[in-house]
């Protein structure tokens, strides 16, 4: 079941070293073409949005477990607005010492 987070807990999953970006894309809804994104690129990206301040909170991130590889997250933004010409996706990787709990802790937000 795909669940929302935000770009300040995104990152701070990833700062927290409990997941590790393993690749990053951008689909592009017109053309139907996918670019593959470096991967400093994007953290570089992720860091410059979230000291933006309240526009990082414009970002809508959905996330689930990968099922078919139980250590990875796949993350996305833009598949499910209908006004975004681009999707971002994010594949990251659980890393050894963290744990299942951890993560959802700190992605998951809750709901009021």
């Amino acid at each position: 079941m795909r669940k929302r987070t935000t770009t300040q807990q995104l990152n701070s999953a990833i700062t927290s070293n409990l997941l590790y970006i393993a690749k990053a894309e951008v689909y592009y809804k017109t053309s139907r073409k996918t670019e593959t994104i470096d991967v400093d690129k994007f953290k570089d990206s992720l860091d410059f949005l979230c000291e933006s301040g309240v526009f990082a909170d414009f970002v809508d991130w959905h996330y689930e477990r990968n099922l078919s590889a139980k250590d990875e997250y796949i993350l996305d933004s833009g598949a499910m607005n209908p006004y975004s010409e681009n999707v971002v996706t994010v594949y990251l990787r659980v890393d050894d010492n963290a744990d299942a709990e951890n993560i959802e802790r700190i992605l998951k937000i809750e709901e009021e």
